[in-house]
């Protein structure tokens, strides 16, 4: 009797890890695309921003360059 106790035991707790792995697998995967989308989106305002502080750096140049400039003409 308790022979089979256990057996029935140990299969009801095998099926019971096996779903709760499953279950958790799936959920993972479904948390994966929803932060996907996520990800792609924040690269993509990521690279629009590093563009923009390139974009300032070089008028930042540029102005220091014509700065510099003006200063060489208003010494002479």
């Amino acid at each position: 009797m308790w022979i089979a106790l256990i057996i029935s035991g140990g299969v009801v707790l095998v099926t019971f890890f096996a779903a709760g792995f499953d279950f958790l697998t799936k959920r993972r995967h479904r948390l994966d695309d929803a932060t996907r989308e996520t990800v792609v989106e924040l690269q993509r305002r990521v690279a629009t921003l590093e563009q923009i502080a390139k974009d300032k750096d070089e008028k930042v140049d540029q102005l220091e360059n014509d700065l510099s400039f003006m200063k060489k003409l208003i010494d002479k």
